[in-house]
């Protein structure tokens, strides 16, 4: 993550000790567009999921989900926003602090994976190592969803400019994946409007 200095845990966990700029309350509408266009299967796992929103709104749904981070202070955000659910709410969620750019570790198979603004928080060289990593824990015909930047900002400790164009070459049916949507759409946040965005659901193929 050397987009982010060279200390990135010290960088977001000053983030989340505050209220994330990114943290809408909600999953990003054109996420929760996407969930209902391509009903994802169970068991979901949420990479990077921050303070929980998406993996909350999943639960919600009725899906089995865990959320990971490798910030203790945002796994803790996510678990206090569970806790002030309403009395007697049982989710079937789980949120554990992990290294989400190496989820094979969790030694677990999922139907779906959630990536709600962390493939965009690396460098090239770093997703491709990503999407191998998901490939190893999608079982055949999950697929995994995808809404990052796609606007290149002049400044440091950004996120970088995911386009449609690099989603279409590095998910290819060579690779063993199948792109059934990619839309340009808006992230929103709360300190600034909405940004452009890329928006994806891409399923793995049997290998």
């Amino acid at each position: 993550m050397s987009r982010f200095g060279s200390d990135p845990l010290s960088f977001f966990t000053t983030v989340y000790q505050n209220s994330a700029p990114w943290d809408i309350g909600a999953p990003q509408p054109a996420m929760a567009v996407l969930i209902e266009k391509f009903p994802p299967k169970n068991p979901v796992l949420d990479l990077g999921c921050g303070s929980g929103d998406l993996a909350i709104y999943l639960a919600t749904l009725g899906y089995q989900v865990l959320g990971i981070d490798f910030v203790e202070s945002a796994i803790k955000n996510a678990q206090d926003k569970v806790a002030a659910l309403p009395h007697g709410t049982a989710l079937p969620l789980r949120f554990h602090v992990a290294d989400a750019l190496r989820p094979s570790l969790l030694r677990e198979k999922f139907g779906a994976v959630f990536d709600s603004g962390f493939y965009h928080l690396f460098n090239p060289g770093q997703c491709e190592q990503l999407i191998d990593e998901v490939a190893s824990i999608l079982k055949p015909h999950g697929c995994y969803y995808l809404h990052e930047f796609a606007i290149e900002f002049p400044i440091p400790n950004v996120p970088r400019n995911i386009s449609p164009e690099e989603l279409q070459k590095q998910f290819t049916v060579e690779r063993g994946w199948r792109i059934k949507e990619i839309q340009t759409v808006e992230f929103r946040s709360q300190v600034a409007p909405p940004v452009p965005a890329t928006c994806a659901c891409i399923e793995r193929l049997p290998r």
